[in-house]
């Protein structure tokens, strides 16, 4: 007979109320479990635990976590049971835990029936060097030991992170892999995931293995057994041109992969997979995302079902505290609040707040994480854009002055107002504990801002939507108000995402989202099923036929939607080329849209294309009869060898940078403007040849106040110069570029001329990484930033080296604490050639 759990629904619910009270504001006090209560919850966690439904297990762990947190004179009893009931739904992180804040347990001695059944739990859940593992860690590790081809879904915290380190070093250990790919979703995430590979690495002392961060071919060396290339998908594609797909993939392991249903970046995802695995079909592949209905469905996209394994998981070793915060009528100074967790919903009521919660958002946000933030907490508070992020943390600089910072600190604010500007805000907010993370910021920069947080030095973090692409940021409390992604409500699964931060693992039981006001949500992201569908970008883009594809074709197309149209057109290309007409019909067609969908594949079917078809391949994000004009153009010139490109350096190389850049801006339709056409070349042939940042930016500005414009805030300058040089200059013109220089030299290779004279300078390159000396693109592939880069190529003697393991042995076989280089930079150093 199955256990009724709703006959302690009254305990289970004053269980919920009491557990969370104490986070409110106003510090109201309610009634506290008698012993009895505890008695029973003790019981009903204890039965749930021994079920196999995700839901009881889920349940078990809210319960105990909960009595476990309740002030109660049953608390020996509380942690003893909790002891046991974790290794039995093998949450072995929460027990962790559990033992450090309760020594006494040390000295715990169950009946001897429960003794052997925490011991079998504990065999059952260990792996190498004596790893105890939660029940979904162990599925998955074995899984990746066993099968060829994994799909797996998991809550953002249930460690899948950690299951992967493993597995790597597995892998690396047992001898049988050559180059790995790992593919994040974007730049942001690289020097995250690279870090925590080579520490990996580091201390498990495996030697001969480069991490790489940029898509160079690795010549043969004995030194040199393994390769791991953190790559994004753009990354990714470049690694499979001709000239630098010379070694076998082993294995491609695809984080975040749920990022396949999002626009044009979506697309490309799934182009650069299926290129992969149609180059290296021996390849075993996972694809890791949290918290999706569907995970089987990756493996039948890319033809893996036969011989793959897929699983979902839903039950997180930190659990959340949704709570719903509204306003209260004619009481400004009064919030209500509603718990959502353990699948039910309860009314906390109303409690005062020491701030009156109308007029300014942003105010009230920032008030609001001050007012539930202990001094020992931390907070994340979501923005919408970068400007919202700033103008929050600005907010919270007038509430929460009484904050010590450290050298640390003190040191990383002198490197901003130094290397950035002096004005960035950046280096005000940091002196109050408070800080900001968005896309465009400086590599250097953003990834000091995570390492701050982590360690503690920063009580408030406000984040844009680049914490939901992967960003290991965990904090106690998370705060929205009606997010956003992009311009669009912010999705239930985007939500879900964001929310799983909540809560650091080894650290709480519970994690805390406050959302403001969800009642005015655009989007009511907060509730609805946890495990949502996902559906490729590209199958949604053709549900009606491809209606945008012929918005594209008619030039009637927003200037948003272009690049996803551009991209869907392209995909569409190679779909019908790669299959039979009749194949790609009856995967899109349906009665409603077949009207439109023969439209769409007539525009393909009236392509004269001649380019070959690795360089489509290369470029799937791009309009193949836009790569046909290109090569036309090029091809049709008396002289085509006058618009090859030249070294930055090399006299008349500004000269055809501009050129092309001229070119591009008329087949791809990119730049009409000539006054940002000119601003753009200038700039970026500034970042191609290593401009300092912080040179950039005092340009600008003071260009901008020498046209009079005194009204724009400093920090707004900034940002906007760092979003020309992240989505101008390093994505699209690189795109650009990249298609520019294989065509080109197509083009040359055809009226003769020899490989070595079609060779093109590597703009793409140059523009991506924002240099154009080997020695410092070397050492950016290892996985420097930028900033380090640039001066460490001027301080070191490098001899003749020549390969990127050359550059390695130099940096390690040199005195790091004597380079006249920022603390931040040594860091950077030594992390990366395993020092620390």
């Amino acid at each position: 007979m199955a256990f009724e759990v709703d006959k302690f629904e009254v305990e289970i619910e004053k269980l919920f109320k009491y557990s969370v009270d104490h986070l409110l504001p106003g510090r109201r006090l309610i009634e506290g479990l008698n012993s009895e209560e505890v008695r029973k919850l003790i019981g009903v966690s204890s039965i749930l635990s021994l079920s196999d439904a995700p839901e009881d297990l889920a349940l078990a762990y809210e319960v105990i976590s909960r009595l476990v947190e309740s002030s109660s004179n049953e608390k020996t009893k509380i942690v003893q049971a909790a002891d046991i009931i974790f290794s039995r739904i093998g949450n072995f992180p929460g027990r962790s835990l559990l033992r450090d804040r309760y020594r006494e347990l040390e000295k715990y001695s169950p009946s001897l029936l429960l003794s052997l059944e925490r011991i079998a739990r504990e065999a059952e859940n260990t792996v190498a060097d004596e790893v105890m593992l939660t029940d979904f860690q162990h599925k998955l590790y074995t899984s990746l030991e066993n099968q060829k081809s994994v799909s797996v879904s998991a809550p953002t915290s249930a460690g899948k992170s950690f299951i992967l380190n493993l597995d790597l070093v597995r892998r690396l250990k047992f001898g049988a892999e050559e180059n790995i790919v790992y593919i994040v979703p974007t730049r942001a995430l690289i020097s995250e995931v690279s870090s925590r590979i080579r520490r990996t690495i580091k201390s498990k002392e495996i030697h001969g293995v480069l991490v790489r961060t940029a898509p160079f071919p690795l010549k043969d060396s004995q030194n040199i057994k393994n390769v791991i290339y953190v790559l994004t998908p753009e990354r990714l594609l470049s690694l499979l041109k001709p000239e630098n797909n010379k070694k076998r993939i082993t294995s491609i392991f695809i984080d975040e992969a749920h990022e396949i249903q999002k626009g044009n970046r979506g697309i490309t995802l799934q182009s650069a997979v299926d290129l992969a695995l149609d180059k290296h079909p021996l390849a075993s592949i996972l694809f890791a995302s949290p918290l999706i209905s569907n995970p089987g469905y990756f493996l039948s996209l890319f033809g893996r079902q036969e011989e793959g394994l897929f699983f979902t998981e839903t039950v997180s070793p930190v659990s959340q505290n949704l709570l719903l915060i509204s306003e209260v009528a004619r009481q400004p100074s009064m919030i209500n609040v509603s718990l959502l967790a353990g699948g039910r919903g309860v009314n906390l009521g109303n409690t005062s707040v020491d701030f009156s919660f109308r007029g300014s958002r942003t105010k009230q946000r920032a008030l609001f994480a001050n007012e539930i933030t202990e001094s020992d907490e931390s907070t994340i508070i979501f923005a919408d854009g970068p400007g919202e992020a700033e103008k929050v943390a600005e907010e919270l600089l007038a509430v929460n002055k009484e904050f010590f910072i450290s050298e640390d600190v003190k040191d990383f604010i002198s490197f901003i107002k130094t290397e950035v500007h002096e004005d960035y805000p950046l280096a005000v907010s940091l002196a109050s504990g408070v800080a900001f993370h968005y896309g465009v910021m400086p590599s250097i920069i953003r990834s000091g801002v995570e390492d701050l947080f982590k360690a503690g030095e920063i009580r408030f973090l406000c984040c844009t939507s680049t914490l939901l692409q992967g960003v290991n940021l965990p904090a106690k409390h998370i705060v929205i108000e009606n997010p956003h992604s992009g311009t669009k409500p912010m999705s239930r699964s985007d939500f879900l995402n964001l929310s799983g931060r909540a809560g650091r693992l080894l650290q709480e039981f519970h994690g805390n989202i406050w959302c403001i006001r969800p009642s005015e949500w655009e989007e009511e992201s907060y509730k609805g099923e946890n495990l949502q569908e996902v559906r490729a970008s590209m199958e949604k883009l053709m549900d009606d036929g491809g209606s945008i594809i012929q918005s594209l074709m008619s030039g009637e197309i927003d200037a948003d939607k272009k690049d996803f149209a551009e991209a869907g057109f392209s995909r569409l290309y190679r779909e019908i080329i790669e299959n039979e007409e009749s194949e790609v019909i009856k995967k899109y067609q349906t009665v409603e849209n077949s009207e439109v969908l023969a439209q769409n594949l007539k525009h393909v079917q009236d392509l004269t294309l001649t380019l070959p078809q690795e360089i489509l391949e290369s470029h799937s994000s791009l309009r193949p009869d836009h790569l046909q004009i290109l090569y036309d153009k090029l091809y049709g010139a008396v002289y085509t060898e006058e618009f090859s490109l030249l070294n930055p350096f090399s006299v008349g190389g500004y000269h055809r940078m501009e050129r092309a850049i001229e070119i591009i801006s008329d087949v791809f339709q990119w730049a009409e403007s000539q006054k940002f056409r000119s601003w753009v070349c200038y700039l970026a042939h500034q970042w191609a040849t290593g401009t300092p940042i912080n040179v950039l930016i005092k340009d600008r500005v003071n260009y901008i106040r020498r046209q009079d414009d005194f009204s724009t805030r400093t920090s707004t300058i900034i940002r906007q110069l760092l979003g020309i040089i992240e989505t101008d200059i390093r994505f699209k013109l690189v795109k650009y570029f990249s298609a520019y220089e294989d065509v080109i030299r197509y083009c040359l290779q055809m009226k003769g001329v020899s490989d070595d004279e079609a060779k093109q300078a590597a703009y793409h390159t140059f523009l991506e990484f924002g240099a154009c000396s080997p020695i410092e693109l070397s050492l950016m592939s290892l996985g420097f930033s930028r900033f380090t880069a640039l001066r460490l190529g001027k301080m070191l003697d490098w001899g003749d080296s020549v390969e990127v393991e050359d550059y390695a042995s130099v940096i390690a076989n040199s005195n790091i604490e004597s380079l006249k280089i920022p603390r931040v930079c040594i860091k950077e150093i030594k992390e990366i050639i395993g020092q620390q």
